[in-house]
């Protein structure tokens, strides 16, 4: 009795379809993947956003403070000159709000995947404290918002549903600039500005390729918290312009828009 096989033909045949289908499917799971990855993102801003309304609501109204008071520090610390005393990190003040007990040591902040984004290549640089900034915070995959750290009220906020608190962190190398090795990002050095020169950071924090926010590490966007605690997936053209006519990271701005 002779027994089947498939020809060389037949053989051929299958491979260019399983080919096909690879080709085809590989981006779509790609995709999948990397959307995965923004959602698990966006749900860590959320709760860090809900813990820092508990903060708040159990200090008097004032968000986390790590800087001197001081009511207009885009003016008085717009060469980055009064960023001393640092009282420590933001988000350390955070940590017995995001279920790691009573600490408040930047050096457990690792070992909570609440600040990591599952989409960054760098959450936790140990070259930013150690070589690239000395003697600087110990970095996650976000930031706060420089305006939010000098004893700032919740009530000074004309309309905290549109004005951002928290970003997410640039952690990699682009055009030869060294990734932002803060865990503050200050809207007041940008180019409008006419006293930029923040001696402590990159000349344009604001700037959408080599300034502290990773604007497209989701697709063509990224995630950011408001001030209210809500979270939102937005293109960064959404919340800021070079023109000046959008400014969802200053408080108080001229325009708001709620989302």
């Amino acid at each position: 009795m002779k027994s089947k096989a498939f020809t060389l033909i037949e053989l051929l045949v299958v491979i260019a379809i399983i080919a096909i289908l690879a080709a085809i499917l590989f981006p779509v799971f790609s995709q999948a993947k990397a959307a995965a990855k923004s959602t698990a993102c966006l749900s860590n801003t959320r709760q860090i956003g809900i813990a820092t309304q508990m903060y708040i609501g159990d200090n008097d109204s004032v968000y986390p403070q790590s800087k001197q008071t001081d009511g207009s520090p885009q003016i008085d610390d717009y060469d980055g000159s009064i960023e001393n005393p640092d009282n420590g990190s933001v988000f350390a003040k955070l940590l017995p709000y995001t279920g790691h007990g009573g600490s408040t040591s930047e050096d457990v902040l690792f070992q909570q995947k609440l600040f990591m984004c599952p989409a960054d290549p760098n959450p936790f640089d140990t070259s930013c404290p150690d070589v690239l900034n000395i003697g600087g915070p110990h970095v996650i995959s976000y930031l706060i918002n420089g305006y939010f750290v000098w004893g700032l009220n919740e009530s000074s906020i004309g309309a905290p549903a549109s004005v951002i608190e928290y970003a997410e962190r640039r952690s990699t190398t682009v055009n030869g600039v060294t990734p932002y090795c803060d865990d503050i990002y200050h809207p007041w050095y940008n180019s409008l500005n006419p006293n930029l020169g923040n001696g402590n950071g990159v000349d344009d924090e604001m700037d959408a390729n080599v300034g502290a926010i990773a604007t497209a590490r989701h697709n063509t966007g990224s995630n950011f918290t408001f001030a209210e605690g809500h979270c939102k997936h937005l293109n960064w053209t959404q919340t800021w312009s070079p023109a000046g006519n959008i400014d969802l990271h200053t408080p108080n701005p001229g325009a708001q828009k709620d989302f």
